[in-house]
């Protein structure tokens, strides 16, 4: 009796991780870069109000470094680009968005979902004491 309640319990918790995981594949994609020093993530919005689906990058080593443009494209083709980031915080409550110069972090596009077969990248050039670099990775 008891091996059966077990089985049940193991099986359910399988279902809901599968589905769980089957959940998050779909709905998020994201990349970190080769040298470790930036993670990014496109995801559905979790705000019903805005919609779309919207991308968020962190700083995760390097130090201070000066972001002097970020390019988001697909198949080659540019979605969005900027190179202006200055430190803010939205008080309103109906977008949560924060940019944070140090360690970098900000979100850096709102659109539509992600297509299948298409290859997302982001392109980050920044400065640190007058060194230029630009880190390309794809998010999947």
């Amino acid at each position: 009796m008891k091996k059966k309640q077990y089985l049940k319990w193991v099986l359910l918790v399988l279902i809901l991780g599968i589905g769980g995981y089957w959940y998050y594949s779909n709905n998020a994609i994201w990349g970190t870069s080769d040298n470790g020093m930036w993670k990014a993530n496109y995801k559905k919005n979790s705000d019903e109000t805005v919609g779309g689906w919207i991308g968020h990058i962190e700083q995760k080593s390097g130090g201070k470094v000066q972001i002097k443009e970020i390019r988001f494209t697909d198949n080659e083709k540019t979605l969005m680009k900027d190179g202006n980031f200055h430190e803010k915080r939205r008080e309103d409550g109906e977008d949560r968005s924060v940019t944070k110069l140090d360690p970098f972090s900000t979100d850096f596009y709102l659109g539509n979902p992600p297509k299948k077969n298409h290859v997302y990248k982001l392109h980050i050039t920044w400065e640190k004491k007058g060194h230029f670099q630009t880190d390309t990775f794809r998010l999947k």
